[in-house]
């Protein structure tokens, strides 16, 4: 009978671990990932935040395009985990979301657009950050993914505080629009 009691005990523990998790989520302009200065001074003025979790992870939407990027070189001078939030391009294919992917219209500093297919990205960027363990994470996307996924995992229970980093706010729209 305690055994049994233990287990559910430990069950209960466990999923309010889970629910517990703490995110503070940037979402910028993916140009401003690698050298801009500005941003950098965000991250590392982040990073040195006492947290009620400590920090144990810099996740990123990350594309090779960007190169060495800023929270790489942070994470590695930190001594905490770096790690690509996004989708592989093999997984974008077995999830069927490819295609409607790449054929997104390409943003301008005006207007960014969304895809019906990014809420099935940003589900599986939850997923990734929620099985990376407890702690803080840091999580720098792009701004078209901001809003949702800050949405998304505060509805899920966890704690996030957000934060943008733009030269300039771009409107965000649905493509292909809606009827």
């Amino acid at each position: 009978q305690f055994a049994k009691h233990r287990v559910y005990v430990l069950l209960a523990i466990s999923m309010l671990g889970r629910m517990c998790m703490a995110f503070v989520v940037i979402g910028t302009d993916h140009g401003m990932q690698n050298s801009e200065r500005g941003f950098e001074g965000m991250l590392r003025a982040g990073a040195s935040i006492r947290f009620i979790e400590p920090l144990v992870a810099i996740a990123e939407e990350y594309h090779d395009k960007i190169g060495s990027s800023i929270g790489q070189r942070l994470a590695a001078e930190l001594g905490v985990h770096w790690y690509n939030v996004d989708m592989t391009t093999e997984e974008r294919h077995k999830a069927g979301i490819l295609e409607e992917q790449l054929s997104r219209p390409i943003s301008t500093d005006e207007i960014a657009y969304r895809v019906p297919s990014d809420d099935v990205r940003e589900q599986a960027w939850i997923e990734k950050l929620i099985s990376s363990g407890s702690g803080t994470t840091i999580v720098i996307c792009g701004y078209v993914h901001f809003k949702p996924l800050v949405r998304k995992l505060r509805a899920d229970g966890h704690a996030v505080d957000a934060r943008v980093y733009l030269d300039c706010v771009p409107g965000i729209r649905d493509w292909p629009r809606k009827a």
